[in-house]
């Protein structure tokens, strides 16, 4: 990719903004502050593209085919709550379907050379949905959409989705249960609504050590989370050696959005996404997608996107209030917590 070119690309369209705008603003609110901070902030242009709707056949590659037809009739229908963190209108799948098919569009742009990164928004988070189910706000599931259609339209061999959110990939992890062509990484708050998550979920027969789960307790911050990446996670990458990195992430971790009990700050979540940057280069000639999940709907998270596309955009750096910063309980308990975690994992990988 020639450095002189643009550097990244930010996925959106209007219709996401459709989604759920009376309840709880998953999609209005959520998305119109997110693009009220990048026009403050200079950031909406050159760079933001208008997503395409995804296809239904690439939804149906990861999603049964009756739920998808099931889940469209009750949006179709109207206002309807189908879980207490599930609202629906009429327009909920059509942005459901968008934020998808921006996925779908800058993997095309990067695997075509045309970007070397974007980061997708979407109407609602996707990592709970999953084979036949939607939940905990979920409908479809916008990154296992795109990391299937990288081994299938692109045959390519290793796609890598590391997921940082306050609450467990659940959807994600049903997907590619099976699969090792799929490396699945998730770091989470632990125990989380969705009882799924605990570092014994591995996957299945020959995929067993290809769906990672570590899981976070409560007040664990940026030193915990950081160390875990370095220390478990950036082996593990050097051995898998993705062709294509996906990173899902929530801004339900910052230590203000009030859904979660971990403490990471704006400079964290900046740092985190800096150094999958560094290992995107490292494995795959940079190719990396931000997938947006989780989060309380607001300035924070408008914000922590802002900041990420700044990052993005020609890898400037990025001032930001450091703010609360988690520390590390102690030494040795971080080391227990990680001696447990590397005895497990060293079944499958050199770590």
């Amino acid at each position: 990719m020639d450095d002189t070119g643009l550097q990244a690309g930010l996925m959106f369209h209007p219709t996401m903004l459709e989604h759920d705008p009376l309840t709880r603003g998953a999609g209005g609110t959520r998305l119109q502050s997110i693009v009220d901070e990048l026009v403050l902030e200079g950031l909406w242009g050159e760079g933001v593209h208008e997503a395409g709707i995804a296809p239904m056949k690439r939804l149906r590659d990861v999603h049964d085919p009756d739920f998808l037809n099931d889940l469209h009739r009750r949006c179709l229908s109207g206002l309807e709550q189908l879980d207490p963190a599930t609202p629906i209108n009429e327009k909920s799948f059509e942005a459901a379907r968008f934020g998808a098919g921006g996925v779908l569009d800058a993997i095309d742009l990067i695997m075509a050379g045309d970007l070397p990164r974007a980061i997708c928004l979407t109407p609602m988070p996707g990592h709970h949905a999953g084979i036949a189910r939607f939940g905990h706000g979920s409908l479809i599931n916008p990154a296992a959409v795109g990391a299937h259609f990288l081994t299938k339209k692109y045959q390519l061999e290793r796609v890598a989705i590391i997921d940082l959110d306050a609450t467990h990939g659940s959807g994600t992890q049903e997907i590619f249960w099976k699969r090792r062509d799929v490396l699945t990484i998730s770091l989470h708050e632990y125990p989380g609504m969705t009882g799924t998550g605990h570092y014994t979920e591995l996957g299945e027969r020959a995929s067993l050590g290809f769906n990672l789960n570590f899981p976070l307790p409560s007040g664990y911050g940026d030193r915990e989370v950081l160390t875990c990446l370095k220390e478990l996670v950036v082996p593990i990458l050097a051995q898998f050696r993705p062709q294509f990195l996906i990173l899902a992430w929530g801004t339900n971790v910052l230590a203000e959005d009030p859904s979660s009990h971990l403490i990471m700050s704006e400079h964290g979540l900046l740092e985190v996404t800096r150094l999958l940057l560094a290992q995107a280069r490292t494995h795959c000639e940079g190719r990396l997608i931000s997938v947006l999940e989780g989060g309380t709907p607001g300035k924070a998270m408008a914000r922590a996107v802002a900041q990420q596309f700044m990052l993005f955009l020609n890898d400037r750096e990025v001032l930001v209030d450091k703010g609360k910063k988690g520390e590390l309980i102690s030494y040795s308990d971080w080391y227990a917590y990680a001696k447990h975690l590397k005895a497990q994992l060293k079944k499958y990988w050199r770590i």
